[in-house]
């Protein structure tokens, strides 16, 4: 990666995507291909003062040239690993693709959009895959946004076609508000929370 810009960390987080975008970009360009991603995971995280990623999931459709150009532009800047690219579409095994009114354009180049689900899509999403990592960015997401409640949260992930289990998802709330704040909901919610169970 001699002669660009610096975009890790320490620990091996990308923390500048600019010109990783700007050369993919380029790249499509001189193919004349476009493409729109639409990012998830580690990387919305990131944008929103969350971890770090050294990668980034997202949505969106693949070719074996596009493949080759994402190939080309993480060899350039070192970012590939051994067994995944530095952009790869697996999310799409697991999840639906957003629709456009839950996500926001971040970046918009002359043959690349890149777009991001907003912070509700992405907590339905962590819920359905619910790995460890998924849990602890939940407890995190959650406790950083007071506002966030689990009744109303659940109502705007089933209008996002999300299917939830409640109590996965006061689970996540226990781990980041703990049990008195969860019996104190319990005690304030018994009558809409035996409809959910």
């Amino acid at each position: 990666m001699s002669g660009m810009v610096n975009i890790m960390n320490e620990n091996n987080n990308i923390t500048n995507f600019e010109p990783i975008f700007a050369m993919l970009n380029d790249e499509l360009s001189k193919i004349g291909l476009s493409l729109v991603l639409i990012c998830a995971g580690g990387f919305v995280l990131q944008l929103h003062g969350y971890r770090g990623t050294a990668d980034i999931d997202a949505f969106f459709n693949t070719s074996i040239e596009i493949s080759q150009v994402i190939r080309r532009v993480g060899e350039a800047f070192d970012i590939n690993r051994p067994d995944e690219l530095w952009l790869n579409n697996s999310i799409s095994n697991m999840n639906p693709i957003p629709l456009d009114q839950y996500c926001d354009v971040v970046h918009n180049y002359s043959n690349l959009v890149v777009k991001v689900v907003n912070l509700e899509y992405l907590i339905g999403m962590k819920l359905v895959s619910a790995r460890v990592q998924d849990l602890r960015d939940l407890a995190v997401i959650i406790n950083d946004n007071n506002e966030i409640q689990p009744l109303d949260l659940l109502n705007k992930l089933k209008e996002m076609k999300f299917d939830i289990d409640i109590a996965m998802l006061l689970d996540a709330f226990e781990e980041a508000r703990g049990m008195d704040w969860l019996n104190t909901f319990y005690q304030e919610n018994e009558t809409e929370l035996r409809k959910l169970f």
